[in-house]
C-alpha cells in the first residue's frame, strides 16, 4: 500500500470513530433524560442534569474556558 493511502485511511477511520463516540454519548444523554423524566415528572431532575452538563463544558475545558483564554485578563 502507498503511504498516502494509509494516511488517508487512518484519517477517515479517526473521523468515523469520533462520530460514533459523539452519537453514543448523545444517546446516553437522551436515555438518562428520559429515565429521569419517567422517574419523577415534576421533580426537575432533568433540568438539573441539563444544567450540570452545561456547566461541565466540553471535555478538556474547565467550565467552557479554553486553554488559550485561561489566565488572561479581559480588561
Amino acid at each position: 500500500m502507498n503511504t498516502a493511502t494509509v494516511v488517508v485511511t487512518l484519517i477517515v477511520l479517526g473521523i468515523v470513530a469520533a462520530t460514533a463516540v459523539v452519537v453514543v454519548r448523545e444517546r446516553r444523554s437522551r436515555a438518562l433524560a428520559a429515565r429521569l423524566d419517567a422517574q419523577e415528572h415534576e421533580s426537575g431532575l432533568r433540568a438539573q442534569a441539563d444544567a450540570e452538563r452545561q456547566q461541565e463544558g466540553p471535555r478538556g475545558e474547565a467550565g467552557g474556558m479554553s486553554w488559550s483564554a485561561g489566565g488572561h485578563n479581559s480588561a
